[in-house]
């Protein structure tokens, strides 16, 4: 059900409009360092995953740049988490362990397996011990089974629609699309170190 989704230009129009209704808050909000204005400084992406109609809009990640102490700001992100090529919603449907769909998904995609083995450890390692999942994980009641993730997170929730509950997940992680340091477990000594 969720591949045909993901063959709907209108379904990555619908999460470019979210992450353009982050941007506006966070623009909104000033920058979170010296609260001065924000002024956009937008950054290139290489988008992988998403349809050939919607790649341009694809190619930009929604950013500011302050205009007093010139720090970035990058707004939350449902088209994309931390610095992955692959879309964030490809990301969450290709990683479950099995599934024809999900198998599916990544032989239409040529997502290579080393990819998939990473995303699979992201998800039931990496992503549990971030402190994000530490402060949410206690809303999931019973607990979520964390060797079926991303599954069984997107299993959680109750829209009848597959496309509404998709989006519903990805706006749940996506406080994790704003920098691979939260990605992470301990310290990073630089930026590459989390993909």
């Amino acid at each position: 059900m969720y591949v045909e989704i993901l063959r709907d230009p209108a379904f990555f129009v619908l999460l470019s409009r979210i992450d353009e209704e982050f941007a506006a808050q966070a623009r909104r909000e000033g920058c979170r360092h010296c609260s001065g204005p924000l002024h956009v400084s937008d950054f290139p992406r290489k988008p992988r995953g998403c349809p050939a109609s919607v790649v341009e809009e694809y190619s930009w990640r929604f950013s500011f740049t302050c205009g007093h102490c010139e720090r970035r700001t990058t707004s939350q992100s449902v088209r994309f988490v931390s610095r992955r090529i692959y879309v964030a919603v490809v990301l969450m449907l290709s990683s479950p362990p099995q599934g024809r769909a999900a198998q599916s998904l990544r032989d239409q995609l040529s997502i290579p397996a080393r990819t998939v083995q990473r995303w699979r450890k992201w998800w039931t390692s990496d992503f549990l011990r971030t402190p994000f999942w530490q402060a949410m994980r206690k809303r999931f009641m019973p607990p979520l089974a964390g060797e079926q993730l991303p599954a069984s997170l997107l299993d959680r929730f109750d829209a009848a629609d597959p496309c509404q509950r998709l989006i519903q997940a990805l706006r749940f992680v996506s406080p994790l699309s704003l920098s691979p340091i939260t990605l992470c477990e301990g310290p990073v000594l630089s930026r590459r170190g989390c993909r």
